[in-house]
């Protein structure tokens, strides 16, 4: 019988290398993989002598600071005949808008020799081809769903990014507050340029403090747990925008059959809030599903069914962890 590969993962977190099986009880990109033992988790710091030899597999994901000598390194790890793939960490084109030449140029010609890129969303996998030939698309997941969908809707709407942060909220701010009624209460989540992601610490940040249309009231970031019990209480939510990564929003919403208005273009939030998706520009169409959710009770628990069938059927982390055993051993047979 053929030995299981292992498959390392390299990325920014501080871990001691190892296998952390039954150590995330919250199942997402790539804590599922590491919970179920997928994944052998490997910060930049040690890959370099704990990852020897060959004809490895490797997931390295995109770094998020000290890019260059991080590049160089999965360079060698290819270089070397090991099978790499490259996972995105953020949105997927961050790079293009922030790094420094020599970082893109390297970037650029890896992605051209890795085993495979891996991305969330076909748009996203169209896009990327430009760069890197070979793609494998991996879904996001959880583990998490209400019991049964919602039979009453809470008093407000949820703005669920902040005002400013990464070129996603002013837009939905100001659809929401043209079309929901007034006597609905508006929540969106502050952006705080000294909580900014340790990504953009070393880099200037052009962002504003945050701001809020009249009548929006700005909440502090919360931890997940509070931010789930915010959303389950919310009537809905909104996120419109050019810009996106793996979905988990979507994700997070539909586990708990909230209706949340999106960008069509991102797989989770199509598949999940079919009704509910637009190009981020239909600003009529948005604008009059806003409306809908706001005064139409039944279509707003309709569509919060719907979300969380599609999300137990499609996002569960058991049948998204299946999907990948089956990418990576398509992609070695290749």
């Amino acid at each position: 019988m053929k030995e299981k590969k292992v498959i390392y993962h390299i990325c920014d977190w501080n871990f001691e290398p190892g296998y952390y099986i039954n150590k995330f009880p919250r199942h997402r990109f790539p804590h599922a993989w590491l919970d179920t033992g997928i994944f052998y988790l490997v910060s930049f710091k040690d890959a370099e002598k704990v990852i020897k030899g060959k004809n490895n597999i490797i997931w390295a994901n995109t770094p998020i600071n000290d890019e260059l000598n991080k590049l160089k390194l999965i360079e060698k790890f290819i270089d070397d005949g090991n099978d790499v793939y490259i996972g995105g960490e953020g949105s997927i084109w961050a790079w293009m808008e922030e790094w420094p030449a020599a970082e893109q140029e390297l970037y650029i010609e890896l992605l051209s020799k890795c085993k495979a890129y891996a991305v969330a969303n076909e748009y996203d996998q169209h896009q990327v081809r430009l760069f890197a030939p070979r793609t494998v698309k991996i879904s996001p997941c959880t583990n998490l769903f209400v019991e049964e969908p919602r039979n009453e809707l809470g008093d407000y709407i949820f703005i669920a990014n902040p005002s400013k942060g990464y070129q996603r909220g002013m837009m939905s701010h100001k659809l929401v507050y043209d079309s929901a009624p007034k006597n609905l209460n508006v929540y969106s989540l502050k952006y705080n340029r000294a909580q900014v992601h340790s990504a953009h610490l070393h880099r200037p940040i052009s962002l504003p403090d945050s701001y809020k249309m009249p009548g929006f009231k700005l909440l502090d970031r919360m931890n997940w747990e509070d931010f789930m019990t915010f959303t389950f209480n919310s009537r809905f939510g909104v996120d419109i925008h050019r810009d996106f990564s793996a979905g988990q929003t979507a994700i997070d919403f539909g586990s708990l059959g909230v209706p949340l208005v999106g960008n069509i273009k991102l797989d989770a939030q199509r598949i999940i809030f079919p009704d509910l998706s637009f190009e981020w520009d239909e600003y009529e169409n948005i604008k009059e599903c806003i409306h809908l959710l706001s005064v139409d009770d039944d279509f707003c628990l309709d569509m919060g069914k719907k979300a969380l069938e599609n999300t137990r059927k499609y996002y569960n982390s058991t049948v998204v962890l299946e999907q990948f055993h089956k990418i990576i051993s398509e992609n070695q047979n290749s």
